[in-house]
């Protein structure tokens, strides 16, 4: 398992695009990467919830958006492209590496 968090500073509104720097609250994303010797990993993502500064915006509060993963994403994009590779090799050659 892998701990990571989103970097500090001012986030931008998805509703209204100014900035902000209001934290409302933390989550924590666990997002699959690809396996290292083997085994499994997952990363645990400590992000914040953001609220607005603008009191009209549609979108009161909302999450940062993080580099590894986009939204409603389980898995890295380097493991969504192996699993894919692996999804589209000939069913005989599933076990062959070069």
């Amino acid at each position: 398992m892998v701990r990571a968090s989103t970097p500090p500073g001012p986030a931008v509104c998805p509703g209204c695009a100014v900035e902000t720097k209001r934290v409302h609250a933390y989550i924590e994303r666990r997002v699959a990467d690809v396996p290292v010797d083997g085994r499994p990993v997952v990363v645990r993502v400590r992000a914040r919830r953001m609220r607005c500064s603008t009191t009209d915006c549609s979108r009161q509060t909302f999450r940062e958006p993080l580099a590894v993963a986009g939204r409603y994403q389980r898995r890295t994009a380097r493991l969504a492209m192996q699993v894919g590779r692996v999804v589209r090799e000939p069913a005989g050659r599933a076990n062959v590496r070069a």
